[in-house]
């Protein structure tokens, strides 16, 4: 599956009902706690990624979560997402 593929896939199942959202962390940051986090909000963003000599750009959505114990909130990234 190319990178375009990926970002779309992903695309679909972040932007999915919130219950149903995909979140790509296993544990809090903060507390350690496993998978207690409950759906925030979404960012839109513009990923630019090269395919050969050109530079593609896609919008992306990044979801937010909330820890359900320490409370603090985290913008999740898929793994494709590389940071600059």
């Amino acid at each position: 599956m190319n990178l375009t593929e990926r970002i779309k896939k992903h695309n679909a199942a972040v932007r999915c009902n919130s219950r149903n959202r995909v979140c790509y962390r296993q544990a809090c940051a903060v507390c350690k706690e496993d998978a207690c986090f409950a759906p925030h909000e979404l960012r839109s963003r513009l990923l630019r990624y090269m395919v050969g000599n050109e530079v593609k750009c896609e919008r992306t959505w990044l979801g937010r979560w909330r820890c359900g114990v320490c409370g603090r909130t985290f913008t999740d990234h898929p793994d494709f997402r590389t940071a600059v």
